[in-house]
């Protein structure tokens, strides 16, 4: 496979476009803390800390307080624990970064990449429509077979693979001027992050993380409109809306423009406390910290101590 800088990014930003929820753009009202107090109003909130890069608002309005400080904790035990990275990896992340920090990075790489953006133009371009077809069907099974998903959110990561299957053409990939673009917004992105080394990269607490990964949406963002695909564009066009409410339950619609097309999906909220939240991103977290089991350092500290539970099923 042909790997090129810019096309990192944008596979960088189908992930994030996955896990977009998003709504009308207002000035957010709240601070960090503030946990809204509507299903709609929470869509809302995560949608304009996204539009401002703000993953550790993000974050925190993403989960319930106490189901957000056990999280933070297993993403900093499990740092404790980790491993040295590959050394291979180690190396490639280094010269990737390298590259991308260097002074004259936005020609050098240009002048990298134009040998695979010709064999692309030649040797790829009158196969694409082939490629376009077993992409979409690879791509959806790979979907369908995720038991992590959701149906609502299968559903909508398959009309994202048929809008952006759509819209990727060898055209705007081989386009100099925009790679170009999207090259100059990586380099000064990869100087801003300032993690040089996969060791920096992976020693990082989760809040600091979150910090830095505000850095690197807002940088993909910026590489993403070389090719015509303006996130910000979608978060500011969106609608949510209150499908049903039921109790602690509750269901949103969510709408937003991208690439000319309109994406529907439905996702299902569930109150705990004052706040309401993804239910899905609640079931995650609660299977991830099940499947870590609990501290050893706090197990052995407090032997008699009873597992926590989020108590995410309960109201006030």
């Amino acid at each position: 496979m042909i790997r090129f800088p810019n096309l990192r990014a944008l596979a960088a930003l189908l992930l994030i476009a996955l896990a977009l929820v998003a709504c009308r753009r207002d000035p957010p009202a709240e601070d960090a803390s503030t946990v809204p107090g509507s299903p709609v109003a929470a869509v809302e909130a995560q949608a304009q800390a996204l539009r401002a890069n703000d993953l550790v608002r993000w974050s925190r309005l993403g989960l319930p307080p106490e189901l957000h400080a056990r999280t933070e904790a297993l993403w900093n035990r499990r740092l404790a624990e980790a491993t040295p990275p590959d050394p291979e990896e180690a190396r490639e992340y280094a010269d990737m970064m390298s590259r991308l920090m260097a002074p004259d990075a936005e020609q050098a790489l240009l002048r990298d990449i134009e040998p695979k953006l010709v064999e692309f133009e030649t040797e790829i371009a009158g196969q694409w429509p082939l490629m376009q077809a077993t992409a979409g069907i690879f791509l959806n099974a790979a979907i369908e077979a995720n038991t992590e998903l959701s149906a609502s959110e299968k559903s909508h990561g398959q009309e994202l693979v048929s809008t952006l299957l759509g819209w990727a053409q060898p055209a705007l990939f081989t386009d100099r001027a925009r790679a170009r673009e999207a090259i100059a917004a990586l380099s000064a992105t990869a100087r801003e992050l300032d993690l040089p080394t996969l060791e920096d990269a992976r020693a990082l607490e989760m809040m600091p993380a979150m910090e830095k990964g505000g850095i690197a949406l807002a940088g993909i963002k910026q590489a993403a409109k070389a090719y015509d695909m303006d996130l910000d564009a979608s978060l500011d066009g969106v609608e949510a809306a209150l499908v049903s409410r039921e109790g602690d339950r509750a269901r949103v619609k969510v709408s937003y423009p991208l690439l000319d097309e309109t994406i529907s999906f439905e996702m299902d909220m569930q109150r705990v406390g004052e706040g309401w939240y993804s239910a899905d991103a609640i079931r995650q977290a609660e299977a991830d910290l099940a499947e870590a089991g609990p501290d050893p350092a706090e197990q052995s500290a407090n032997p008699n101590a009873e597992p926590a539970t989020t108590g995410a099923g309960s109201a006030d």
